[in-house]
């Protein structure tokens, strides 16, 4: 996969298309945008650039400058009629993130977090907690202080290629859509990255992507399958236990790859030396389009080999419906099967991200989950969440 991965990235190929480079809809590049791509958006507020101009407008002659950033705080509560467990989960997650343009087409991306929960059990392992295998608040769990991104992005002069060397985040690019991310869109992994994708932490890697025609392109990772943001440290050279990934994709134009997409994703998952996770490998296929910059249906599935992914297999589908006021909603519909475990669950999802500002987002959102696998005797577990985002 390193000589494919290597091999990829020394082919020149001409493009016309602004680069995109490997910023996905959960990337740092995507959450330092105020809108969602959309034309001539309508926003109900300027809350909280109006109550601190002089903090906006020192933030904007930095950008004129070449440096970007924002300190946002997002919170999700949930609560649940499950039989087993707490019943209820609350956390909130404090970031520091941006990127400074340090050469005409190379760049330094960063994110700093702080993950904390304010209950005993955090939404990310609510379900878990009254007995459905699903993670119900993807990103929103207890793990402390993060270095989730510290990478250099390299572009060509033409937009041909991309790479990325560094503290990388694969679930910022790794068969991804225009829904994808759990800050803005889903909750529910079913809808995130694939769950038949056994997906490591934020670690050290390499990932890049190239343009093989004006609409077809390939992007290809090799990074830290034991990696620990918590504790970043370089030990992938020593262990080799490594995590790769290759997506071969159709795209209607560059400057609207993961509205307009088409793909298909193989990855491979080492196991750990220390027995603690098994060897693991599958493929994904999505396909996503932007209909009149309005509606997003998609199609998802995906199927693994081994015992460390969430799911064996797994298809989802549903709609996106994109606001003028950038609002964005979303209903998805999940079917899984697990390894090791009889039956099937299927998980419905649905939310409406109320956009009052481009700095202030409010999503309530419910999931109703049939059939909880790691629960048998309850048929139906259906919850309750809220997020918010405010963007300083």
């Amino acid at each position: 996969m390193i000589r494919l991965l290597v091999a990829t990235l020394s082919i020149a190929v001409t493009g016309t298309a602004s680069a995109q480079g490997l910023s996905g809809p959960s990337s740092v590049e995507a959450d330092l945008q105020p809108g969602d791509g959309l034309t001539d958006p309508q926003y109900r507020s300027d809350f909280p650039r109006n109550i601190a101009p002089g903090w906006f407008g020192w933030k904007d002659r930095l950008a004129e400058g070449g440096f970007r950033f924002n300190i946002d705080y997002l919170a999700l509560g949930q609560t649940t009629n499950s039989d087993l467990g707490t019943g209820e989960a609350a956390s909130g997650i404090a970031r520091f993130y941006g990127t400074w343009q340090a050469t005409e087409r190379g760049s330094l991306t960063f994110k700093i977090e702080d993950r904390h929960s304010y209950t005993d059990v955090a939404p990310q392992i609510l379900g878990l907690d009254g007995g459905a295998l699903s993670i119900t608040g993807t990103a929103f769990n207890d793990n402390g202080l993060l270095l989730t991104n510290l990478f250099w992005t390299q572009r060509a002069e033409n937009g041909s290629w991309t790479l990325q060397v560094g503290q990388i985040d694969v679930t910022d690019f790794v068969d991804i859509y225009g829904l994808v991310s759990p800050y803005s869109g889903f909750q529910n992994l079913s809808f995130n990255t694939n769950p038949t994708i056994n997906a490591p932490n934020q670690g050290l890697g390499i990932a890049g992507g190239i343009k093989l025609s004006e609409n077809l392109y390939a992007v290809a990772s090799v990074s830290d399958a034991n990696a620990d943001p918590s504790d970043p440290n370089f030990d992938v050279f020593n262990d080799g236990n490594l995590f790769k990934s290759l997506e071969l994709g159709y795209t209607s134009g560059f400057d609207r790859i993961y509205f307009d997409n088409i793909h298909l994703t193989f990855w491979h998952a080492d196991a750990a030396d220390d027995g603690s996770r098994a060897e693991d490998y599958g493929a994904a296929f999505s396909a996503a389009w932007f209909v009149d910059n309005k509606w997003m249906p998609f199609f998802r599935a995906g199927a693994s080999k081994g015992t460390a992914a969430l799911y064996e297999r797994s298809v989802s589908a549903g709609l996106g419906y994109y606001g003028r006021n950038t609002d964005l909603a979303g209903v998805g519909l999940n079917w899984a099967e697990a390894r090791g475990i009889d039956g099937d669950q299927f998980t419905l999802e649905a939310f409406y991200r109320f956009s009052i500002s481009p700095g202030l987002q409010i999503t309530p959102s419910l999931q109703f989950i049939s059939d909880p696998l790691l629960n048998p005797d309850q048929d139906q577990i259906t919850l309750f969440g809220l997020r918010t985002r405010i963007v300083f």
